[in-house]
Order: structure tokens, then C-alpha cells, then sequence
């Protein structure tokens, strides 16, 4: 009688653990946790450095960095030696158009009107950069 009353607890037990297992793994799906996007990607100079950096980035890319940069150009507060590297990459890109850089040149020199002639000189070293790359 025991032994008939000890197979029965485990009958139970094992179909409980079954039960069990059969609502918690494959009845019920496990919920997804969401992630919150941020309202406001992060931008920084390096964004802007990648795309003038890639050879595959076309004109209308250059563009669209260089909007955004304006755009967040008080936010990113970048130092006259990145002002002059942007322009300089920019100069130098192959499918930068002559709006494009003298564009951005006049804004950062109305943006930074000490740094005038610096300003000039970086977008002539890139074009003088990007003309003898062609011709080698």
C-alpha cells in the first residue's frame, strides 16, 4: 500500500512539474522589452568626419552633413583646428561642388569672422590637394 500511495505523489509531482512547464515555456510568450528610441540621436563631429571621410559619400551627402553640422553648430562648439580640418576634407572630397565648399566657407567664416583667412587657406589647401591627387 506504500508503494501504490509513493507512485501516486510522484504521478502528481511529475504531472505538476509538466504543467508547469508546458504554461510557462510554451503557453505563455515571454514579452519583448521595449527600448525607448531617443527622441534626439546623438551628433557629434565624428558624424560629420565619417561621411566627408567616405569616397562613396555623394554630393548630396556632403550636404546633408554639412546642414546638420550648421545646425548643431552651437551645440558641438568645435575648435578652430576641427573647423579647419571639416573644410579641408571637404575641399578634398571628389564629389564636393563648388557650392558646397564655398557654401560652407562663407557660414563658418560669418560664424567665426576672426578666422577669416584661416578659413580661406584650409578650403585652398584641400582644392590644391585634391588637384595634384588627380593628376598622380
Amino acid at each position: 500500500m506504500e508503494q501504490v500511495i509513493f507512485i501516486i505523489i510522484c504521478f502528481v509531482v511529475v504531472v505538476g512539474l509538466f504543467l508547469f512547464a508546458l504554461f510557462k515555456f510554451v503557453l505563455v510568450k515571454p514579452t519583448k522589452k521595449v527600448i525607448p528610441l531617443k527622441e534626439h540621436e546623438y551628433f557629434g563631429l565624428q558624424n560629420v568626419m565619417v561621411v566627408l571621410d567616405s569616397r562613396t559619400s555623394s554630393a548630396a551627402d556632403l550636404q546633408e552633413a554639412i546642414d546638420k553640422f550648421m545646425q548643431h553648430y552651437d551645440e558641438l562648439a568645435p575648435s578652430k583646428i576641427q573647423l579647419k580640418n571639416i573644410l579641408i576634407a571637404l575641399a578634398l572630397h571628389r564629389n564636393a561642388t563648388k557650392d558646397i565648399i564655398l557654401g560652407t566657407q562663407k557660414k563658418l567664416q560669418a560664424l567665426n569672422p576672426d578666422m577669416t583667412s584661416e578659413l580661406e587657406r584650409a578650403v585652398k589647401r584641400g582644392l590644391d590637394a585634391r588637384k595634384q591627387s588627380r593628376f598622380s
